[in-house]
């Protein structure tokens, strides 16, 4: 294998690292190439679609925050905040923006877009505190953007929620599919990585923008909650019916362990050897 195809293949696992863990896996690869110049040309474009696919939380000059996503991307490293009319240039390596200017939108759905905004705004403050959600008009579709992430690596483990709705106003139709990822790393290493996608048909798409607003978020809040409780009962399945039938139910002996027994045996034994 070529020296080049090597350092794109390691670059390119920077598309797999677990949420949170992008700089860690970089400067292993680093270590591994040991190539600065040679790594970079590599890098920045796998970065750049590493922050896009994670929805990267970007900081505006203003303080304001938007989404890093496929849907509000113009070229590579340029992007649009619709709530704020700005585009701007993001430095993808040092995840800095580096320029900003006004840009126009499209007014057709903007007004539903920006009650779609002040819906999912509360939803988020409610549900996910951490996270951050965007809505965006692509394609004649308008499409909200949610990222939930809780980073622990102190205790060994990383997680990301996202979630993206595309709603079609002429149609009413709504589509949305969610993931989830979360990396356990205590003396193993285990991985969530799970998916699912929904659809569900707007009934008041003719309505006035904040009416259908309301109502797509309502469906989004339900669906997300049926989401996670499903995780939730899961789990419960695993530990309560999975986990179980891999352990052996009796020994040997057929016979269940009296370890009340046992301990006064051991007892016994170390009071006998005391005596002698």
């Amino acid at each position: 294998m070529q020296p080049d195809d090597k350092i794109a293949k390691a670059a390119g696992l920077l598309l797999h690292s677990p949420p949170g863990e992008v700089d860690d896996v970089f400067n292993d690869i680093r270590g591994i190439v040991n190539d600065d110049a040679a790594l970079q040309e590599y890098i920045e474009p796998i970065l750049a679609e590493s922050n896009t696919q994670q929805f990267y939380i970007a900081e505006l000059k203003d303080s304001s925050k938007v989404l890093l996503t496929p849907y509000n991307q113009v070229k590579t490293n340029e992007f649009i905040d619709p709530n704020t009319q700005t585009q701007f240039s993001f430095d993808h390596l040092h995840r800095t923006v580096t320029e900003e200017w006004p840009v126009e939108t499209d007014e057709a759905l903007e007004g539903l877009r920006k009650a779609l905004q002040q819906q999912v705004d509360g939803y988020m403050s409610k549900h996910y505190p951490s996270g951050r959600a965007t809505v965006f008009l692509r394609e004649g579709a308008v499409v909200t953007c949610i990222v939930s992430n809780r980073f622990s690596p102190g205790n060994f483990w990383n997680g990301s929620w996202r979630s993206v709705w595309s709603f079609d106003a002429s149609s009413g139709q709504l589509n949305g599919s969610v993931k989830v990822k979360v990396h356990y790393f205590e003396d193993g290493n285990v991985q969530l990585d799970t998916q699912t996608d929904f659809s569900a048909d707007i009934s008041q798409q003719d309505g006035e923008d904040e009416q259908v607003a309301e109502q797509v978020a309502k469906v989004i809040k339900e669906y997300e909650a049926q989401f996670q409780q499903s995780i939730g009962n899961g789990y419960r399945q695993l530990s309560e019916r999975t986990f179980k039938g891999l352990r052996r139910m009796l020994p040997l002996t057929r016979s269940k362990v009296d370890w009340e027994k046992l301990a006064n045996y051991k007892i016994g034994g170390e009071l006998a050897s005391a005596d002698s």
